[in-house]
């Protein structure tokens, strides 16, 4: 497979055959295929860490949070209101599919050696959002 270098500023993108250190559309510093397929490999693991973390918390607390007040057959119970239980399912599922996200986007860098401009600013943005959430769930559970 070719060679090529990608310009990581969001807002370029640029795509050029071989190496080029320097962007000739805005002078950023440009990336081999090789560096993004090693990305790739880093964001496919944060991706499985967020997934393999992140979906056994979300199984084993499931009973709790859906029968909030309730206590189940092996005596654990979820004190908080359904309100509470449900922003923190959201707040799990938010995570989950930012791992998910996170998976994909390594796949993608790896099979192509490029980035994918628009998945990338969605992952941030959805990172952005995750943050937010929680900043706002942090303040109305207090």
């Amino acid at each position: 497979m070719a060679d090529t270098s990608t310009c990581f500023d969001l807002r370029c993108g640029f795509v050029a055959p071989g190496r080029v250190e320097t962007c000739p559309r805005c002078g950023r510093k440009m990336r081999s295929s090789r560096a993004v397929r090693g990305y790739g490999v880093v964001m496919m693991l944060c991706g499985l860490v967020l997934l393999g973390l992140m979906g056994p918390v979300t199984y084993y607390t499931l009973p709790e949070l859906t029968h909030p007040g309730q206590e189940l057959a092996d005596g654990s119970r979820f004190t908080g209101s359904g309100d509470e239980a449900e922003m923190i399912l959201w707040l799990f599922a938010l995570v989950l599919l930012f791992g998910l996200v996170a998976l994909l986007t390594g796949l993608w860098q790896v099979a192509t050696g490029r980035r994918n401009r628009w998945v990338s600013i969605g992952a941030v943005a959805l990172g952005l959002s995750i943050f937010a959430y929680a900043r706002w769930m942090t303040g109305w559970l207090s």
